[in-house]
Order: C-alpha cells, then structure tokens, then sequence
C-alpha cells in the first residue's frame, strides 16, 4: 500500500423534532443515555442538489460539532458537498463508551454508532433529500468512533472513510480484548477482512507526536501501540496491512502524512477534504 504526504441496528428515517436555525437541526435518538434529542450541524452550498455529494464530519472530545462545522465549511464550498456533523454532546453519550466506544459492548441495538447513520438521514431529510450513501471523516475522538464504527458495523454506507490523529486504536487482532482489540466485542474475521478491503486513509499531523498531550492516553495497555499519535497511527497502518497479508488479501488502507500539523482538525481539513472529495 502507497504512504503518501499531503499537503497542509434498523436505519429507518428519523423523525426531526425541528429545525433549531440554519445549519442545525435536531432530532429524537433513542439511543444514549436516554432517548431524546440529538442536534446535528450542518452546511448545504447553494449549488448542492440531493444526489450531490455528502461529507459527514466527527467531532473530536470536545464534542463541538458546531465547531468543526465552522472549520468545514469552507472546504464543502470550495467542494460541493453537503456537510453534516452530528454531535454526540457530553449530556446524551457521556464519557468514552457511549462516544469513542460506540457502546459497542452493549446489546447491538444500544451501539451509540447507530445514531450517526440516523443523524446524517435527519439531515437529508432536513434538505429535502432521501438516504444516501456519504464520506465519513473522525478527528481524535471521532476518529476512534470512526474506526471502531468500521470495525464493528461494517459501515456499509460510507464510501470513503479517513481515520485523523487517533488517540489510540482497536488492534486489528482477535487476542486483545476491546477495547484495544477485538476480542470480547461482536467483531468477527469476516468482518475485519471485509473492512481491511475498504477504500480507508489513516490521515497523521506529523507533528502530532507529543508524548505528554494533555488529551492523549497513557498507560501500559495503550503505550503498547506507541508513546504518541504519530507514532500510533503509523504503527495501526502498518497492522492493518500485516492483518490482509495473513489474510492474503489486497488491503485498501493508505498513510497520508500532513505535514507540519500537530493535533489540529481544522489544520487537518483542507487535505482530509481533498480526499473525500474524489470519493
């Protein structure tokens, strides 16, 4: 596989509770810690027609969808793509198993990783368009529930994914336990394989290597992956493409190195963009 350096449960249509204002709707998600609603943020470019193009964007630990819709949002014009960021707020999936986990311990009808195919449709149907297929991006945070999303459901839906400046990873293994692997969850070898097929970048600031970040995991079980992000994401790739060979089959995961950015999304955007938007 090319590294490359870059430059800088049922999926029924939700019901929306309403449209908060522009770029925000919201709507009723029955999972969580409590049914209720969920705001999901969005940007549609004035050329956008259902059928064009969708970009749904993960938000990192600080749960700031708005944020990251803000960041965007240049790159959905300059592109054409329908943005959507759902928010997973601190309020309805607080701490790391309902969010980076994607509760994928539970029962599959309380998998948390549901509720982003349920967003993006609220979405669509908030600009007058049905269920469509999407690229998916997930920075720090959101990266772990992007991958992790891929690992347990498949995430048939998404055409295109791009995993940027996880915190750490699930091991492509079946002799870790989950969260660091993929023992004692649903994930199955099937599964994985099919997903080692799928068009995936793993996308690196490489100055995103600081080994006392305040927001990055350290202990014995995790520093096992490496002692920072960069280091960590490098080492997943390369488990991934080791995984498809003891497979013996053709991996779709890449490397793209960003230069000169560190834990940054809106540092990573422009090149993330770029990718999802040949998708």
């Amino acid at each position: 596989m090319r590294r490359r350096a870059l430059v800088a449960g049922s999926l029924m249509p939700p019901m929306i509770a309403h449209a908060a204002s522009p770029g925000r709707i919201s709507f009723e998600e029955p999972s969580g810690a409590a049914p209720g609603p969920m705001d999901v943020y969005l940007h549609r470019p004035a050329a956008w027609r259902p059928g064009g193009p969708v970009v749904v964007v993960m938000h990192g630990m600080g749960r700031n969808a708005d944020g990251y819709r803000d960041a965007w949002l240049p790159h959905a014009e300059a592109h054409g793509f329908l943005l959507v960021c759902p928010e997973y707020s601190d309020a309805k999936f607080p701490g790391v198993r309902l969010y980076n986990y994607g509760n994928a311990q539970a029962e599959e009808a309380a998998w948390t990783f549901f509720a982003l195919d349920r967003a993006v449709d609220a979405a669509l149907a908030a600009v007058g368009a049905p269920p469509a297929p999407f690229a998916l991006y997930g920075h720090s945070a959101g990266a772990q529930f992007v991958h992790r999303y891929l690992l347990l459901t498949g995430a048939p839906r998404a055409r295109r994914i791009i995993i940027a400046n996880s915190g750490w990873y699930s091991w492509p293994r079946f002799d870790v336990n989950f969260p660091h692997g993929l023992a004692q969850c649903a994930a199955t070898e099937a599964g994985l394989r099919a997903a080692l097929g799928r068009p995936v970048t793993i996308l690196l600031g490489d100055q995103d290597n600081d080994p006392m970040h305040h927001q990055l995991r350290r202990d014995a079980a995790t520093d096992v992956q490496g002692l920072n992000r960069f280091e960590r994401g490098r080492n997943f790739h390369a488990a991934a493409l080791a995984a498809a060979a003891g497979y013996g089959i053709p991996c779709g995961w890449d490397l793209g190195i960003v230069p000169g950015v560190a834990h940054s999304n809106a540092g990573m955007a422009q090149a993330a963009a770029a990718i999802l938007a040949q998708a």
